[in-house]
């Protein structure tokens, strides 16, 4: 008995892949499978008035294949078929049904409450609150514009029927939010407020808040403490001396529910959960060293973007613009990338979208055609950069009269948009400074920034200066500023930029999470960069004045343990490279696409033969899970940093297993080393990338961006390792799919290509503490 293994009720505009098994093979028992000369021909079949019609130019063999669905067909049930084609016992060809699934595809544009929080925004500390004071509750929605959700305030320990008692409702407004204001003594028990009123020391509460659309529920998990003044003020009158200390816990819960889709276990990382008290006096946390609190807490839209973004975007502008004014210009730079991306802040957001919900990994070349087809080339990016914009950074060559127009010339900008697509916002905002560089000196107010993106020609001009005259296509793309119907004025444009910056005061950033907070802030950097590794998960990147002759390419990687004892791992070397694309499909025939300037047979692992190409692309030839087939890594003209992992290291210890693919990311390595280091574990490893940042058989580990390592097959040891990689800020940790791996906390699927090893990746940059002396 055969099953078709796949998502029944799969997402519109998403990939997903069905997969043909044996029922009992599916148990594990080896006795069935594949046959040898078996053909597995999958055909689609489209409900049409109850009758099933099928889907032309659909067919599709092998055992495992994928399946996008329209956002046009939702709702319309489609079925799969798969016939095996083999030899009978008269050895000529049969073609029988092997299985059937029913597929209904669901909207892409879900509504769904995504987080809700509640904060005092009164106060400088956001988490903390008197009993009798105001707080705001938040709920972040998609695709739930202009709907009302409901708000209930509760006490844990309420009955159920006088749990969701004085609701609250909110309109969701056009950015995806929906607030109100509660007042918290409104809100708690009888028996809490008599708690408070006897004096009882030992008071322990939970409160919740919890948004609802229709059946979409979401509570809240991010706490508030919250004291009751008045008592407070008597104890300091009557025991000024030995105050004492009170508390009791308020926390925020998470749960989701959502009609047809289960419950979502890791929805939140765990730096949101921090300590929650409810009682007279709070009790005193230690003071937090976090440099977004301390510096970027005012940026606006800066709750929208990550502490590394935050970051970023002041350095880029203290850069640019000076330290005294580094604020005031990253608020404006904030502004203008908020209107670009319709305030998605994503680096693959492309012209012609108002979201940025695909993966920038499933993009392609064409991704970037306009309606108008391949001859066209969508901006892209968080400031939108266009060919022009390209061709003024020297990011892509100026056209001649004869490559103006031509396909190949279109194929190449839109190549190199798509790297910009993928390289992720960081890496985006390096290119954003580059952009406005050029104009540093003419650019002298946050207003031209904006200018300088969407209208060059209006940068320092007065507000009346007329920028669009009617009848230009510049006129027409932008007539609905034009109020007085007398051509468009620098002022009219700018009525963007100050909506998008007014709105965004109310998206400064309330969480502080980029913990750089140094154990020892005495360590000097001598002679070479070195990387100074905690046992508390803090790394820093330690950068001397000046590097020793003969270090100028090597990184320094030390441990320090719980007795914040010094353990020197090792040197090892590093280099640039340029970064390579990652690229999901297997091709059979070398690529000719570039002239060849080197052709080598290699014995590296699975990889045969490795070709280097003129324009920097790379293709590597071999073999994986009984496919033999090349990939190309296309080169982008971003450089990348790689060092190479040792043979042999001090104090922790790893080992290769049949790879050559001995290069990684500095922070990566780091990280690495520090999971092993606070384990005590040793480890095999399948490397990371070769030497100029390609990884066949991989797609994903291109340019040192993830860790493969062989599982120990002990739940204990292999659950410590995946704990400790997520401790050392890997966010990507993906394991097989058999029984065994269900059993694994902090991992996803990563099916059964992972089967045999642990693939660790996207690992947090903004972990990582620069100190220059």
């Amino acid at each position: 008995m055969k099953i078709i293994k796949g998502n029944a009720n799969p997402k519109a505009e998403e990939k997903n892949f069905y997969q043909l098994s044996d029922f009992i093979y599916n148990l594990e028992n080896p006795l069935f499978g594949k046959k040898e000369n078996e053909k597995y021909i999958w055909t689609l079949f489209k409900k049409v008035k109850n009758n099933w019609k099928q889907v032309s130019g659909n067919i599709k063999y092998g055992e495992k294949v994928p399946y996008t669905f329209g956002e046009k067909v939702v709702g319309i049930p489609f079925k799969i078929e798969v016939h095996i084609e083999r030899k009978n016992l008269f050895n000529k060809n049969e073609k029988v049904l092997a299985a059937t699934l029913i597929v209904t595809p669901r909207t892409k544009n879900e509504s769904t409450i995504g987080r809700v929080i509640l904060l005092n925004r009164e106060k400088a500390n956001v988490n903390t609150a008197k009993f009798n004071e105001s707080l705001t509750a938040e709920a972040r929605t998609s695709n739930l514009v202009g709907k009302e959700i409901t708000f209930y305030l509760w006490e844990e320990g309420a009955p159920e029927d006088k749990k969701y008692q004085k609701p609250k409702t909110a309109q969701v407004d056009k950015y995806g939010i929906a607030r109100v204001k509660f007042i918290l003594s409104d809100y708690a028990t009888p028996q809490t407020w008599m708690s408070f009123f006897t004096g009882d020391d030992n008071v322990t509460k939970k409160f919740f808040v919890t948004a609802s659309y229709q059946l979409k529920k979401v509570t809240n998990k991010t706490p508030v403490t919250v004291t009751d003044e008045q008592q407070q003020q008597q104890q300091q009158q009557q025991q000024p001396e030995t105050k004492k200390k009170q508390s009791g816990p308020i926390e925020k819960l998470t749960e989701i529910v959502l009609i047809g889709v289960e419950k979502t276990a890791e929805l939140f990382d765990d730096k949101t959960k921090t300590p929650t008290s409810i009682g007279k006096a709070a009790k005193q946390e230690s003071p937090s060293n976090c440099i977004c609190k301390e510096q970027y807490k005012d940026l606006v839209w800066g709750g929208k973007v990550s502490c590394e973004f935050r970051k970023k975007v002041v350095q880029i502008c203290a850069e640019l613009w000076g330290e005294s004014r580094k604020l005031e210009m990253a608020n404006g730079l904030m502004a203008v990338m908020k209107v670009e991306t319709w305030g998605s802040f994503k680096a693959h957001h492309r012209e012609g979208f108002k979201s940025a919900n695909d993966n920038s990994k499933d993009l392609t070349i064409s991704s970037f055609h306009k309606d108008s087809g391949s001859k066209s080339s969508r901006a892209v990016g968080l400031i939108q950069f266009t060919q022009d914009a390209l061709e003024g950074m020297n990011e892509f060559p100026k056209s001649t009269p004869a490559t103006k127009g031509t396909q190949p010339r279109y194929d190449a900008l839109n190549r190199l948009k798509l790297s910009y697509a993928q390289m992720g916002e960081i890496r985006q905002l390096d290119k954003v400074k580059k952009y406005f560089e050029t104009a540093k000196s003419k650019i002298k107010t946050p207003e031209d920034i904006y200018l300088h993106v969407f209208a060059p020609e209006g940068v320092g001009k007065n507000d009346n200066y007329l920028l669009y005259t009617k009848g230009t296509d510049k006129y027409d793309n932008n007539k609905s500023v034009d109020k007085n119907n007398d051509g468009i004025q620098r002022k009219e444009i700018l009525k963007r930029y100050y909506d998008s910056k007014n709105e965004g005061e109310n998206y400064k950033t309330s969480e502080f999470s980029c913990g750089i907070i140094s154990n020892n802030k005495d360590i000097k950097a001598t002679d070479i960069v070195t990387y100074h590794i905690y046992y508390t998960g803090v790394i820093e990147k330690h950068i001397p004045r000046k590097i020793k002759s003969g270090y100028e390419q090597k990184y320094k990687y030390i441990f320090h343990d719980k007795e914040n004892r010094e353990h020197e791992i090792c040197v090892t070397d590093w280099h640039i490279t340029t970064r390579k694309l990652p690229n999901r499909r297997k091709v059979y025939s070398k690529p000719t696409h570039s002239k060849i300037i080197s052709d080598k047979n290699v014995t590296e692992g699975q990889t045969r033969r490795r070709v280097i190409y003129e324009n920097g692309d790379i293709a590597e030839y071999g073999s994986n899970n009984g496919d033999t087939f090349w990939r190309l890594y296309e080169s982008t003209s971003e450089q990348n940093e790689l060092v190479k992992m040792p043979d042999s290291v001090s104090y922790v210890n790893y080992s290769f297993s049949g790879t050559q693919r001995r290069y990684t990311g500095p922070s990566y390595f780091a990280g690495f080393l520090g999971a092993l280091a606070i384990t005590g574990l040793s480890i095999s490893t399948t490397g990371s990338c070769f030497r100029e940042g390609s990884c066949f058989p991989s797609q994903f580990h291109v340019n040192g961006e993830s860790i493969d390592t062989i599982y120990f097959w002990n739940l204990g040891n292999d659950q410590k390792f995946i704990d400790s990689m997520k401790f050392f800020h890997f966010r990507e940790r993906k394991a097989g799919n058999n029984p065994y791996f269900k059993k694994l906390k902090n991992v996803n699927d990563g099916g059964d290509l992972h089967d045999n090893h642990l693939h660790c990746g996207s690992f947090d940059e903004s972990k990582i503490k620069v100190i220059k002396e």
